[in-house]
């Protein structure tokens, strides 16, 4: 079998039992939680998460894919706590949200997507922590030059590492339909996408 990786360590796919595809343990914003610490009550969501997640556990669930990027706040520590406390394996995500960084309008898909591959090979933040899942999102109106420009860099990412990609979209306005139409023209095996 494969392996997966998790905040605790690789994992056998045959160990994942029951996942869900699309949670947050918290969001916010990227730099806010070391800019004001005094905003967030960590420690309170930790130990909602642990009570939520442990209950869960003896109900049969295994494995959550925590969907919090970067520029959503995503908090390894965090993440690994609650995931040794709970016995749940909580698999990462590299990628953006909708609060990609200015600069990323101005590089190359390829300069970004050495960023997520960065993540799911070495490690995220030095930790040695591995990305399992790369993210990319558009919204109502469609995929904004800026979003392409990331998806672009995701779908090269995932041609490099064969790490599966997960898309939030905006259903309404089909959004989906043109996420698939830059992922085909990037090459990706849409096996591996869940959008």
């Amino acid at each position: 079998m494969a392996t997966v990786n998790t905040v605790l360590g690789p994992v056998d796919s045959a160990d994942l039992g029951f996942t869900l595809s699309h949670e947050h343990i918290m969001t916010t914003a990227a730099g806010l939680r070391q800019t004001y610490p005094e905003f967030l009550d960590r420690q309170g969501v930790i130990e909602d998460a642990v009570v939520t997640f442990g209950a869960a556990y003896q109900e049969g669930l295994r494995t959550i894919i925590d969907m919090t990027t970067f520029d959503l706040g995503r908090d390894l520590g965090m993440l690994k706590e609650v995931s040794g406390r709970t016995g749940i394996h909580i698999i990462l995500t590299t990628g953006c949200h909708r609060s990609i960084p200015r600069v990323f309008a101005s590089v190359s898909p390829d300069a970004i997507a050495q960023l997520y591959v960065k993540e799911i090979e070495e490690g995220i933040e030095g930790t040695g922590i591995k990305a399992g899942v790369i993210k990319s999102a558009s919204d109502a109106g469609g995929v904004t030059e800026q979003e392409e420009n990331v998806l672009r860099a995701v779908a090269r990412a995932h041609n490099r590492t064969g790490a599966p990609i997960s898309t939030h979209t905006w259903s309404p306005d089909r959004v989906g339909e043109q996420q698939v139409r830059i992922l085909e023209e990037e090459g990706v095996d849409l096996n591996r996408v869940y959008i």
